[in-house]
């Protein structure tokens, strides 16, 4: 596993905090989840833009009537300047 260091300032860190707290998850947990959800391209299998517990949870569902619900992607964000 690779390891990537991102430096964030303080109100985008407690902003980014907030919403991996939503979800119940670390902040480090919670980014690698959102990074892989933005590199899943859009022909891409739709399971794969969902967590391994919400696969556990209903993944598994052996149900042919049963439909995944669709989960939007992120829109783009504009690089900040760092200057």
């Amino acid at each position: 596993m690779s390891t990537l260091v991102i430096s964030l300032d303080e109100h985008l860190k407690q902003s980014l905090a907030a919403l991996a707290a939503r979800s119940r998850k670390p902040l480090p947990d919670w980014a690698a989840e959102q990074l892989t959800r933005l590199v899943i391209g859009e022909g891409a299998d739709p399971a794969a833009a969902y967590s391994p517990e919400w696969m556990a949870a209903f993944g598994s569902i052996d149900d042919p009537s049963f439909v995944a619900p669709e989960r939007p992607f992120p829109s783009a964000v504009e690089p900040l300047n760092a200057e």
